[in-house]
């Protein structure tokens, strides 16, 4: 006698589902097992999401960590540099339009390493920016926090 599968059992029919399970079970997993460890007394922020979709684009460039981690450093050296001219301008040194043309080049990389918070701030700032908006600067300033994060995160990746 054949049973039916309930109805929220997946069926895998291809390899591209096999994936998509596989990626299911293991986010499932580490979820479960991060809510069953306790949190540290001294934990502020005891999980932070990363900032880059690694999997993402490991996928897009199937399978080739090494030319991931060549990305993943060169956008280091570009991201070090942008952060110390955009600190200086969230504070008041020169002018919009640079303010733009950095985030702007911010807003390309980001969104090329699939990091999606960056790349939605630095369009954001880059739209303020083009208007003239005075916002544009406290946005700046914000970009340069989210950008020093990502900069950890790009480290940890390169070193390995």
């Amino acid at each position: 006698m054949r049973h039916k599968d309930p109805p929220d059992r997946p069926v895998i029919t291809t390899s591209a589902s096999c994936g998509r399970l596989i990626q299911s079970a293991s986010l499932w997993e580490s979820t479960v097992i991060e809510q069953a460890l306790p949190t540290p007394c001294s934990a502020t922020n005891p999980r932070v999401e990363p900032l880059v979709d690694w999997l993402g684009l490991e996928t897009q460039f199937r399978g080739k960590t090494r030319f991931v981690t060549g990305l993943a450093e060169k956008a280091l050296k570009n991201y070090r540099i942008s952060v110390e001219r955009l600190h200086s301008l969230a504070t008041g040194a020169g002018d919009y339009s640079e303010i733009a043309f950095i985030a702007h080049s911010i807003k390309g990389t980001s969104g090329s390493l699939k990091a999606a918070r960056v790349h939605t701030l630095a369009a954001t700032t880059d739209q303020a920016a083009r208007a003239a908006a005075p916002e544009c600067r406290a946005l700046a300033r914000d970009l340069v926090n989210l950008l020093e994060q990502l900069i950890i995160e790009l480290e940890a990746r390169v070193k390995g």
